[in-house]
């Protein structure tokens, strides 16, 4: 049996890196999903991706009560975007809006969020759910890569990553992505960054980038600064 070809309505389950040709077997929470979330039969078309950039369509050929197989006969590269050059390193918000932005962050397409330790910060999320959230996220909006969530940074690490560093910040010139390559958007905490984290960010060296005039909460500021680096990166190719 051959499976359908891929459309729109058609459910994605997450498989282990790299998803190649042939009998895929499911299992664990992704097969738990498609049986009782999905409720998948014989016979049915779904869609697999590895997070890693691969995707395919098969048919369900078998359900077990731990696991399902499914026949893929052919798997494709699913072209990255420019926003996967971001790296979005954030002073945790309360409660659960951190998983909630990386959500968002994920269906952007960002390629890295970290955690950011800092004076004024809450206290640092959990990342098993955040991982969860993301992976729900890529099958939803069908995103080819996941992107790495964690470790929690500090100063001395946003100083060694590679690229561009952008602090949002009131104080700062106006938003100016340029040419895509790799570039850390740094969101502070909510009662922002203390003179000392300031002058530390400054002489990494960082720059300031504001986006609007008011105070922004730090899942929106996150996720504007993503969208409008994104948006003016759209149709290159990292």
């Amino acid at each position: 049996m051959r499976p359908a070809a891929e459309s729109a309505g058609m459910r994605t389950l997450l498989v282990p890196a790299p998803l190649v040709p042939g009998i895929v077997v499911v299992d664990g929470d992704e097969a738990h999903h498609g049986r009782t979330v999905l409720r998948l039969a014989v016979g049915d078309a779904v869609r697999l991706a590895d997070g890693a950039g691969l995707a395919g369509t098969g048919a369900v050929i078998e359900i077990a009560r731990d696991r399902l197989s499914v026949r893929v006969d052919q798997v494709a590269a699913v072209p990255n975007d420019p926003a996967a050059l971001l790296t979005v390193a954030v002073a945790a918000p309360k409660g659960d809006r951190f998983t909630d932005l990386v959500r968002q962050l994920t269906e952007l397409g960002v390629g890295a969020i970290l955690p950011l330790r800092c004076e004024r910060g809450e206290r640092l999320p959990g990342l098993d759910r955040a991982h969860r959230v993301a992976a729900e996220a890529l099958k939803q909006c069908r995103r080819g890569f996941l992107p790495t969530i964690g470790p929690v940074v500090d100063f001395s690490t946003l100083a060694a990553l590679p690229g561009r560093r952008i602090v949002l910040d009131r104080e700062g010139l106006a938003a100016n992505p340029g040419s895509p390559g790799p570039t850390v958007l740094i969101v502070g905490p909510e009662g922002g960054f203390t003179a000392d984290e300031r002058q530390a960010l400054l002489a990494m060296p960082a720059t300031l980038a504001r986006l609007a005039g008011p105070v922004l909460r730090i899942e929106t500021a996150a996720l504007a600064a993503a969208a409008v680096w994104s948006a003016a990166w759209e149709g290159t190719r990292p």
